[in-house]
């Protein structure tokens, strides 16, 4: 039987399995700084509301409170296992794929019909058309 990662596909290079390392590194440290400012903002308003601030007249700068100081984070955070996901991914697709040479057409070449694309054409012996142009051939 064989194993789910034998294919070159979807097996991890070791450049991607470094890279979506960092990047979860990154994630797991922008969650931290999440729940700390979390933490930090919760604790601010609870003060202010215990100090008599009311809740009433100020619920949108109680919300931009936590959207400046940790939800950023969480979007963050997000985005680096997003990367790290895709740096697998994708690194894995560039390192295992075989390097071959794509023509850029979309259709195969048409083959030659007539005896007209295989014939040589002898070249001319007159110099007219270069002497037209200016140019003569030197004389050794």
């Amino acid at each position: 039987m064989m194993e789910m990662d034998s294919n070159p596909i979807t097996k991890p290079s070791k450049k991607g399995a470094i890279l979506s390392t960092v990047f979860y590194a990154l994630a797991v440290v922008l969650l931290i700084t999440a729940f700390v400012s979390l933490a930090a903002c919760h604790q601010n308003i609870t003060r202010q509301l215990e100090q008599g601030v009311p809740v009433q007249g100020n619920e949108l700068a109680i919300v931009n409170l936590y959207l400046t100081s940790c939800v950023q984070y969480f979007a963050f955070a997000a985005a680096m296992v997003f990367c790290g996901k895709a740096a697998a991914k994708v690194l894995a697709l560039k390192s295992e794929a075989p390097v071959q040479v794509t023509p850029y057409m979309l259709n195969a070449p048409a083959a030659a019909t007539g005896s007209d694309y295989t014939e040589e054409v002898e070249p001319e012996e007159d110099d007219a058309d270069f002497e037209a142009w200016g140019f003569r051939k030197k004389e050794e």
